[in-house]
């Protein structure tokens, strides 16, 4: 489990352009949102959220927030569960921020990481990655960092199915069992079309004629 530390700011407006003016000032709307709470409109420093996602764990990242405002400051413990972005300019313009009890299961989603080189891939299989995170339930304090798939061992027509990785007791996997994670490809011959040999085309009767006067010239040239 990770855990970092977020001061953010309660908002007392909502709507597009308290929105844009947040963003104009370098700043990004949000929301805190829980079972037992009402939401909450907020104001997120981007590079304090970054900073704070900076552990092994990422977005999975328990934070604690400190939320001011009104002249209070209230804690709460919190998972960032999306963000939303301008697609042309790739650029994050909301986040939503989920209570979490540290007491009740919480569902998350896990990345994998892919170790090692497989076998395959050294005998010219190309690796394919199928699965790239797996959801899980658990407690907030047993939530994996990241999910390691050893493909070292790995040969052509090889693959790692789920029920292949063990998992920390308190983690219940989401996902059927043989689903597959990875799996190493034979590599891709290039069909070689075979070379259509040449159409012979038969003279037409005015080519074999002036053929014919060709040849007859020549002769009495020569």
């Amino acid at each position: 489990m990770a855990q970092s530390t977020l001061f953010v700011i309660k908002r007392n407006r909502a709507g597009k352009s308290v929105a844009k003016k947040i963003r104009k000032e370098g700043a990004i709307p949000a929301i805190f949102y829980g079972r037992k709470t009402d939401p909450i409109p907020l104001t997120v420093n981007p590079l304090d959220l970054k900073k704070a996602l900076s552990t092994e764990a990422g977005e999975n990242t328990l934070l604690e927030l400190h939320i001011k405002g009104d002249g209070d400051e209230i804690t709460k413990i919190a998972l960032l569960r999306d963000i939303q972005y301008d697609h042309l300019k790739s650029l994050p313009i909301h986040f939503d921020f989920q209570e979490v009890q540290m007491k009740e299961l919480i569902t998350v989603k896990v990345p994998i990481r892919i170790v090692g080189r497989a076998q395959g891939v050294h005998e010219g299989g190309i690796l394919e990655e199928i699965l790239r995170e797996i959801e899980v339930e658990c407690l907030p304090t047993a939530i994996p960092n990241v999910i390691d798939v050893d493909v070292s061992q790995l040969g052509i027509g090889d693959s790692i199915h789920i029920s292949d990785l063990s998992f920390s007791e308190g983690v219940a996997v989401l996902h059927e069992l043989e689903q597959t994670i990875v799996t190493i490809l034979s590599p891709v011959m290039e069909e070689v079309k075979p070379v259509a040999p040449a159409e012979v085309v038969a003279p037409t009767e005015a080519e074999e004629g002036e053929a014919k006067a060709e040849t007859e010239k020549e002769e009495a040239e020569e």
